[in-house]
């Protein structure tokens, strides 16, 4: 099996657990829902920002989005909390 291959099929196993997660707990399991994040309107812009260059910065996201530093690390926090901050790599 390809590299590129693998590596897709390792992100969907990821989403497929996140997206069980924020259903919340199987009728036979006794664990509660995890809380589900605030999500910031610009946070599929931010997505597409970061897209753009390989990493980026609060400072350079709050310019991008024409926003204040503090909203922007917000964002990045939403980013991080979502698996795409700090361990978000562009795909060639």
């Amino acid at each position: 099996m390809d590299d590129s291959v693998k590596v897709i099929l390792k992100k969907l196993d990821d989403i497929d657990s996140r997206l069980k997660n924020l259903e919340g707990p199987t009728p036979s399991t006794n664990i509660e829902p995890t809380k589900k994040i605030e999500r910031d309107p610009l946070f599929h812009k931010a997505i597409e920002e970061m897209d753009k260059i390989d990493e980026i910065s609060s400072k350079q996201l709050s310019e991008a989005l024409k926003i204040d530093i503090k909203r922007a690390e917000a964002i990045m926090d939403q980013l991080e909390a979502a698996g795409l901050g700090t361990c978000y790599m562009k795909d060639a």
